[in-house]
């Protein structure tokens, strides 16, 4: 397991929303007027799980996905998408690419807030795998 596998997993997920996404470090021109999702991938500093040299790493951290609405819009569409991002992001859920798998601890709504022509409604995926 590691950061680059656990993100690719995620991302794999999320394209199965079929939305318009602009995923990390990829070329991305939003639409006038189209809502669209955005990720960000937050690991936390990778934790031993025991002190033997051999032993399992745990890594967490958070799946970042922020919905883009334009501004001036209604809120219900920004967020019935930001439910459906969580909804697909159930606790729980184990995804697993390149055999290791990564579970699914929690998703949330945070706090919505405005950025230049667009509002946004964060959510919140925590995840979690061993290595």
């Amino acid at each position: 397991m590691s950061n680059q596998a656990i993100a690719a997993a995620l991302a794999q997920r999320l394209a199965l929303l079929n939305l318009p996404t602009a995923y990390e470090n990829a070329p991305f021109t939003p639409v006038a007027g189209q809502t669209f999702i955005a990720e960000n991938f937050l690991p936390v500093a990778t934790q031993a799980v025991g002190i033997a040299s051999n032993s399992s790493d745990n890594f967490g951290g958070i799946y970042q996905v922020t919905v883009h609405a334009p501004t001036g819009s209604t809120k219900g569409a920004g967020y019935a998408m930001a439910k459906q991002v969580q909804d697909h992001f159930p606790r729980g859920l184990v995804l697993t690419y390149q055999g290791q798998p990564v579970t699914i601890m929690q998703s949330s709504q945070g706090p919505s807030f405005t950025d230049g022509d667009r509002w946004l409604v964060p959510v919140s995926i925590n995840y979690r795998g061993f290595a």
